[in-house]
């Protein structure tokens, strides 16, 4: 049986960055939450974007995923991939199709909008867990961007974190 979690880090006002995709404003606890939860899934699904950002952070965050199966969104042809633990899906459905070739059932998503968003609009996430940092953006990039939907949820835990960040655990009602 499928799992399927949305996880991101924020400010208090939902957003992941700043317009340009800056995202100095949050804590560094956010990525090592991240990898925490990371033990308990199968596989980390992020966008090109997100991907790109991560390489451009340095070996030291590469190296943490090295041991992490990641499935990279992106409809750019002829991706190159030097990672063995990476694979490049161009949608949904054909990541839906490799997880279950591969028997992903745990899901994790995280990042960016338009990747949360995807799924959201499919109506298959079970989980969205958000980390709000101390901090507020009045312009940005939200937790979700694309075609309208809408969820009800069902708040399951809150936790106060290191670094002053609100953990925030839903349920999706489906």
């Amino acid at each position: 049986m499928r799992n399927i979690t949305v996880e991101m880090a924020c400010s208090i006002n939902g957003l992941i960055a700043t317009e340009d995709g800056n995202e100095d404003f949050l804590s560094e606890r956010g990525w090592e939450i991240m990898l925490e939860f990371l033990k308990d899934y199968d596989v980390l699904i992020w966008g090109r974007k997100t991907w790109n950002n991560i390489l451009a952070w340095g070996e030291e965050y590469i190296q943490d995923l090295k041991n992490v199966n990641i499935i990279i969104l992106s409809t750019i042809e002829g991706t190159t991939n030097e990672f063995p633990n990476v694979t490049y899906c161009n949608s949904v459905d054909d990541c839906l199709q490799k997880c279950q070739e591969l028997n992903y059932e745990k899901l994790f998503i995280s990042g960016g909008a338009t990747v949360n968003n995807a799924f959201m609009e499919k109506g298959i996430v079970d989980n969205i867990i958000l980390n709000y940092n101390p901090f507020v953006l009045n312009k940005g990039i939200p937790l979700f961007t694309g075609n309208y939907f809408e969820n009800k949820l069902k708040l399951e835990k809150i936790i106060k974190e290191k670094d002053d960040i609100v953990q925030v655990h839903y349920r999706v009602i489906k």
